[in-house]
């Protein structure tokens, strides 16, 4: 990496429980700084001094938990004649502060002789912070991803929403983040919801704000200094050379469509597997797969031997064409770059002859993108679990409250079966559940009676009825019996069981259906057959 001697002006003021304190220009002594265009990491030192005047940074700095906010500014401090500075403003969070004292030696113990503190600050940008502390377990219904992203933005995330994805609803949609197997937190889940779904998360260092995009923003396109640049080179990244394939395995319906590359190298392949029953849902992940598929363009290089005068960020698009002295045979003269990462180090050399800057040696580049790259650039993340699991209770319309019904929909588009189940866990939220055999064979049909008590399996955006928890009342028999009972009906007054049980070690077998006060029972023990028909005193 290119290294040079720079007058930098840093100008750094942080923000502590309402009270903000600035540092001199002159004091700060290192800045490390990685801009991508979703996003900022940072690390800055600087010096107080303590002898003969009062830190009043050591207090807040020590002693206090309250959220630090950093407002950062850097600049060339020398400008050329004719020419316009744009300085790099940044605004984010600290996360780690530390500190270390020089004193002065040889001198008695009982002499406070405190010369300076040395502090060192780690931040980043606010998103990064605060989501990648945040873990949810949560749970919408009948709303859309904007909906639910909103609900877990701090107001010191300000984010603007381009994006139609987010705009649709969805009958269910859950956050995952706090089950026991999960490792991803909301910031992760942002970026995979963006990976997964061909989306933009964007980030904006000058206005301290974020976008959810469909496509990558455009700008008006500045020149870089030919003057300023040591050197520059070009990158191709690695060609895809796998086939992408979609797989259907749902057995009515089993087909595999291949995705376009002509690059591919045979057999080489990645294969996406699923079971979708509805023809428009696999071709809507044919449609998705198609899009997420990108063959990535070239990428240029950029060392720097003076700092920027005219800072272009994460996001800015630039090019070679402002000066004569950009040469027009250059490979990369004609085309438009975005720039995708931006990085500075700073090393404290000496203080400036004036006050306001100082000189550091310095390490400055950028990474640039085609500003038709559709490539998207994210941070690796880990990947949500789903399902994960909540309790439920089945709900039923039918009959009264007291009656052990069922109750299933159709999907007027899809012509699917479903169910409504309670979740105590969110406040009783109505959840569209989808019930299959499980693992019953198709030949037994028990649909899910109300208020049974189940395991509800929530993916991202959708939910199922994994398992059942509860007997039906009067449904379990006693230890000794060592028996089985299938119990069918509303009640215990309007229903058929089957019983089996053993009686002084000897099977027995009841068939028996009740209605109020009228009973018929068929049963089966040892050297007899019962049948009888029973109408108790005062029915009808």
């Amino acid at each position: 990496m290119t290294s040079f001697i720079d007058d930098l002006a840093i100008t750094l003021s942080l923000t502590i429980a309402g009270q903000t304190y600035n540092i001199p220009a002159g004091d700060i002594k290192s800045l490390e700084l990685d801009l991508n265009t979703y996003g900022f990491n940072g690390k800055i030192s600087f010096e107080v001094a303590v002898e003969g005047s009062t830190d009043n940074l050591f207090t807040p700095l020590t002693t206090k938990n309250d959220l630090i906010e950093l407002s950062l500014q850097v600049e060339s401090f020398v400008k050329y004649s004719q020419t316009t500075s744009i300085p790099l403003k940044l605004t984010g969070l600290v996360t780690i502060r530390s500190f270390s004292e020089q004193t002065l030696t040889n001198v008695l113990p009982t002499q406070a002789l405190m010369l300076t503190r040395h502090y060192h600050l780690v931040f980043a940008d606010p998103a990064q912070v605060l989501w990648k502390q945040h873990y949810p377990c949560d749970l919408v219904v009948d709303a859309s991803l904007k909906t639910l992203i909103t609900a877990h933005t701090s107001a010191k995330i300000s984010l603007t929403y381009d994006w139609p994805v987010l705009e649709t609803v969805h009958p269910v949609l859950s956050l995952s983040l706090g089950a026991e197997s999960s490792r991803a937190n909301f910031y992760d889940f942002i970026m995979w919801l963006v990976d997964s779904q061909n989306g933009v998360f964007s980030y904006d260092c000058t206005t301290n704000k974020y976008t959810l995009s469909a496509s990558k923003s455009s700008s008006t396109a500045k020149s870089l200094d030919a003057l300023a640049i040591a050197k520059f080179g070009i990158d191709f990244p690695e060609v895809l050379r796998h086939q992408p394939n979609v797989l259907n395995s749902y057995v009515e319906s089993a087909k595999i469509t291949a995705i376009s590359n002509a690059q591919m190298a045979s057999p080489i392949r990645r294969d996406y597997l699923a079971s979708y029953p509805i023809a428009s849902d696999m071709q809507a992940r044919v449609t998705l797969e198609t899009n997420r598929f990108k063959q990535r363009k070239h990428e240029v290089w950029v060392e720097y031997k003076r700092f920027q005068l005219e800072v272009t960020p994460p996001g800015q698009l630039v090019d070679f064409k402002g000066s004569t002295a950009w040469n027009s045979a250059l490979f990369n003269q004609a085309n438009t770059y975005r720039v995708r990462e931006w990085h500075l180090d700073a090393r404290w050399v000496k203080k400036g002859d004036v006050p306001g800057y100082s000189c550091y040696e310095t390490e400055h580049s950028l990474q640039l993108e085609s500003s038709d790259e559709l490539w998207v650039d994210l941070p690796s993340y880990s990947l949500p679990v789903y399902p994960f699991f909540v309790e439920g209770k089945i709900v039923s319309e039918v009959g009264e409250d007291t009656e052990v019904t069922y109750q299933f929909y159709t999907d007027a588009n899809t012509s699917t079966n479903y169910y409504y189940t309670r979740i105590p866990l969110w406040s009783d939220k109505k959840v569209r559940s989808a019930y299959q055999p499980n693992l019953d064979t198709g030949q037994f049909y028990f649909p899910p009676y109300k208020n049974a008590r189940v395991l509800i399996g929530l993916n991202f955006d959708n939910a199922f009825i994994a398992n059942f928890l509860n007997w039906e009342e009067g449904a379990a028999l006693p230890q000794e019996s060592l028996g089985n009972h299938l119990v069918m009906g509303k009640s215990t007054t309007n229903r058929n069981t089957i019983k089996h049980s053993y009686v002084d070690s000897k099977p027995d077998l009841q068939i028996q259906r009740t209605m109020d006060k009228d009973t018929e029972l068929m049963q089966f023990s040892d050297g007899y057959i019962i049948l009888r028909t029973q109408l108790e005193e005062g029915g009808s």
